[in-house]
């Protein structure tokens, strides 16, 4: 039996990749700096998982291959000692690049809201009987709790994210860009770099691919330089509001048209897109529904979990929620990822929150392993911010800053709670709730 190691598994790509070399017969094993829920599902799956001990023996000889994440840095022990022994060593970046090669590839690239819009292209196909094989960014019940589908069609549905520049290694015949914003500025420098990167994945694109873009998008002409595969737009007024959706919002309207220029390339029908939207619920952590593990919160209130961790997303999502529920009082309690992300576009998180009646801010998350500066903005920052522009625009909303999950749910009373961010706070919040999408 072929084997292949994992550093990093426990991100969510990298589980979903680990889901797929298991179903296509590998033996499978793992490492990562902490334990979690995806790997303990991985563990029942039967990966061999263990928490990273920087014991360099836990790399076999016998390895076919060992795949790392982006955030692995290069001197990892358990990465340069498989080079050193002659093992092939992949990025998890070209471990899905190779795949796209294999199959006939839809990927579905932009800065927001591609683990959506790949859940609905994949389900519209799998509601026409295509039988694609599925990696993606979120859990779907549809997928028994887990971010992975085989199918046995030439099909594979995919993400194609432009961290660390992953999807330039990505060969698929279509491709969705939902939008184009100021994310990732560690990898592009500014929003210009970002807009030169969707360029040039394009660019690498067959003069028979299709890419199917954003009319209404700021940058879609920038990103058009130079490219030679087809080009088809969706985000046409008439289009909006338009798909039979449970899921709130008019991103989630834009997702859904997106996937469906992508799904009629390949034969499904219209009909057909439809019936598998009016199913679909939601995926994990974008705006998935929860529920108290004990009943101690006000029985009218209604709570989500949102891995949102930028400005544009912070500001539909609360759009969202206040076109579905304008009489209750929305909450968001907050938790801004890496400081670096926190500074570069601090003005637009100022204005993000102002469809929420309430906003908590918990302390910045820092990744592991990601180099921050000395001195940069903090949670309490942002709060003093908020509230000095709220004075100004005569804006009544609570705003508040806490140091630890707990004391936030002290805030809670009644209405809409979303818990958000990308962070380690959907750990906490799942000491008190659980999930009625995914169970």
């Amino acid at each position: 039996m072929p084997k292949v190691h994992f550093i990093g598994i426990g991100g969510i790509g990298m589980s979903a990749l680990a889901r797929y070399y298991l179903a296509e017969g590998y033996s499978v094993t793992g490492s990562d700096l902490v334990a979690s829920d995806v790997m303990d599902a991985l563990k029942r799956s039967g990966v061999d998982i263990y928490i990273d001990s920087g014991d360099r023996q836990q790399v076999a000889e016998d390895l076919e291959a060992v795949i790392y994440s982006a955030a692995v840095p290069a001197e990892h022990s358990e990465l340069e000692q498989a080079r050193g022994m002659g093992i092939r060593t992949l990025s998890y970046a070209e471990a899905v690049g190779e795949l796209t090669k294999k199959y006939f590839t839809l990927a579905v690239a932009g800065t927001h809201g591609k683990s959506t819009t790949t859940s609905m292209l994949a389900l519209m196909l799998i509601e026409a009987g295509l039988d694609p094989t599925v990696i993606v960014g979120a859990r779907l019940a549809e997928f028994r709790g887990t971010n992975f589908r085989r199918g046995e069609s030439k099909y594979l549905v995919i993400e194609a994210d432009e961290y660390d520049r992953s999807f330039m290694y990505y060969q698929p015949q279509i491709t969705i860009i939902n939008n184009v914003d100021n994310d990732h500025l560690d990898t592009y420098g500014d929003i210009n770099g970002v807009a030169e990167g969707f360029n040039q994945y394009l660019k690498n694109l067959s003069q028979d691919a299709v890419a199917v873009l954003n009319s209404q998008d700021v940058h879609t002409e920038k990103i058009l330089t130079g490219v030679r595969c087809k080009i088809v737009f969706f985000n046409h007024k008439e289009a909006v509001y338009a798909w039979p959706l449970t899921l709130p919002g008019r991103y989630n309207q834009l997702n859904a048209e997106a996937a469906w220029q992508a799904a009629q390339l390949v034969g499904v029908e219209r009909s057909v897109a439809e019936a598998a939207l009016m199913k679909f619920t939601g995926i994990w952590r974008r705006l998935e529904p929860l529920e108290p593990i004990e009943p101690s919160f006000m029985r009218d209130t209604m709570f989500f979990s949102d891995y949102g961790h930028h400005p544009t997303e912070v500001s539909v999502t609360l759009e969202g929620l206040r076109e579905k529920y304008p009489q209750k009082k929305i909450l968001i309690i907050f938790q801004p990822h890496q400081a670096k992300r926190l500074d570069s576009v601090f003005m637009e998180f100022v204005g993000a929150f102002k469809k929420a009646d309430a906003v908590c801010l918990l302390p910045v998350y820092q990744v592991a392993g990601r180099e921050e500066s000395a001195e940069h903005k903090t949670s309490q920052d942002l709060s003093t911010a908020i509230m000095d522009n709220n004075r100004k625009l005569s804006i009544n909303q609570q705003v508040s800053y806490k140091e630890n999950f707990e004391d936030s749910l002290a805030l809670i009373e009644g209405g809409v709670v979303v818990f958000m961010g990308a962070g380690d706070i959907d750990t906490s919040v799942r000491e008190h709730f659980q999930s009625k999408l995914i169970k």
